[in-house]
């Protein structure tokens, strides 16, 4: 199965840093990646290929690598929070009819309500919700998630 794993990145990193993605941060993300990955699927994320903030792509590179993945991908699994390149990278899934599992950080809430909405549009719109002190989910909150997507988008199951 091809993944398309959607996260914020110029909302997260600070390229003026040696280091310009937290810590913690970067540890979660590399979690979710190896968990998806280690089901033998293949995973893109946009923040890893550009090393996490060290190799930050032009807008026309990035905008025609992620719209082709996305296009090849059999699910997009994004975190959006306030990043305005998930909220396009949900346009394209959704008018390309691409299953979509949707996490919300409670505690950050959803830049828009048609993320809530999006399934009424007729694409497989999978909302999750979850509550954590940072961007993305802790390691428990993954795990539910990742219990989630298993049983509903057969992660494991179709190779």
């Amino acid at each position: 199965m091809e993944i398309f794993l959607g996260t914020p990145i110029t909302g997260i990193i600070n390229t003026n840093l040696a280091n310009p993605l937290e810590t913690e941060t970067k540890s979660r993300i590399k979690e979710m990646l190896s968990d998806l990955r280690a089901y033998g699927h293949n995973v893109f994320c946009a923040l890893e290929e550009e090393e996490f903030g060290r190799k930050v792509a032009d807008s026309m590179e990035c905008t025609l690598r992620d719209y082709s993945l996305l296009k090849q991908s059999n699910v997009y699994i994004t975190f959006p929070n306030n990043s305005y390149g998930c909220a396009v990278e949900l346009g394209w899934a959704s008018a390309h009819s691409i299953p979509i599992v949707l996490g919300i950080n409670s505690r950050i809430g959803s830049k828009t309500p048609l993320y809530e909405g999006l399934h009424t549009t007729g694409s497989p719109v999978h909302v999750i919700y979850y509550d954590s002190d940072n961007e993305f989910p802790n390691k428990l909150e993954w795990s539910e998630i990742l219990k989630y997507i298993e049983k509903n988008i057969f992660i494991g199951q179709i190779s």
